[in-house]
């Protein structure tokens, strides 16, 4: 297929397909543990770091994570310090972010820059740095959540009981707040600080539709979201329109899909 003789679209399919894996297999315990606006929250409020890494000189990327990790552990200190609960923290954040993002923005009036590929994705632009920062980040966080499966587990569905065990629940809500993260911030390059937690949360949403376990589940999202990826590039190549968002839409009817009777 032509398709594939531009090295810019061998880079996207890789990077794409190991997001596809990625996503799901950390979005599972995000969305069962209701936690899915994390996802959102941390890339809005990545918008600020991003802004300021801008017009700083700094790497927008090195900033993109730095703030990803910051929001997620705000979230956490909010939510444990505080009466809120954690929609309230992630509003709070998110609205942060935003306002950090855009006044920065102005203040730096003439700078030379594009925002728009950071709100709404650049999958086609992925090149081999990109790639191996994805790796780099995205293969320990699969291997460090597959280490600790079972503690993720417990917690997942029933925090008292695992920190009735002696099970360290703390630093595990930490653990997963941090991954989620990174997730996120690596996401960003292919949705966009706007569609990043749709690739998180669409595709286990889905999974949990089609499947009657959580190994099941996990499974199935992750086919779902390396088919949503291939389907979307697929079509973004030929219609000529951006991949980020037509990934996420391909999630969208999938999902839509999933809710008919022909999977039950």
């Amino acid at each position: 297929m032509d398709i594939f003789r531009y090295t810019f679209m061998q880079y996207a399919l890789i990077d794409g397909i190991f997001i596809g894996i990625l996503c799901p297999l950390i979005g599972v315990f995000l969305v069962l543990k209701n936690l899915s606006l994390i996802a959102d929250g941390v890339a809005h409020f990545s918008f600020g770091g991003i802004a300021l890494g801008i017009i700083l000189g700094l790497s927008p990327n090195v900033m993109i994570l730095v703030f990803s990790f910051m929001g997620a552990l705000l979230i956490n200190y909010i939510v444990k310090r505080s009466k809120l609960y954690g929609d309230t923290a992630i509003a709070i954040l998110l609205s942060a972010g935003l306002a950090l993002g855009i006044t920065v923005i102005s203040i730096a009036k003439g700078t030379n820059f594009n925002i728009n590929s950071y709100l709404f994705g650049s999958l086609l632009t992925i090149d081999k740095n990109d790639l191996t920062i994805t790796l780099s980040f995205g293969i320990p966080v699969i291997i460090l959540t597959l280490l600790i499966y079972r503690s993720l587990l417990y917690i997942t569905f029933d925090e008292d009981s695992a920190k009735a065990s002696g099970l360290p629940v703390g630093m595990l809500n930490t653990f997963l707040f941090l991954i989620g993260a990174i997730t996120v911030a690596i996401t960003i390059r292919i949705a966009g600080i706007l569609l990043a937690s749709a690739l998180i949360v669409i595709p286990v949403a889905t999974g949990m539709q089609v499947s009657k376990s959580f190994k099941g589940t996990i499974l199935s999202s992750m086919i779902i979201g390396i088919i949503s990826v291939i389907l979307g590039l697929f079509l973004s190549y030929y219609l000529n329109i951006a991949p980020g968002g037509t990934i996420v839409l391909v999630n969208v009817l999938i999902f839509l899909a999933s809710l008919s009777r022909f999977f039950y």
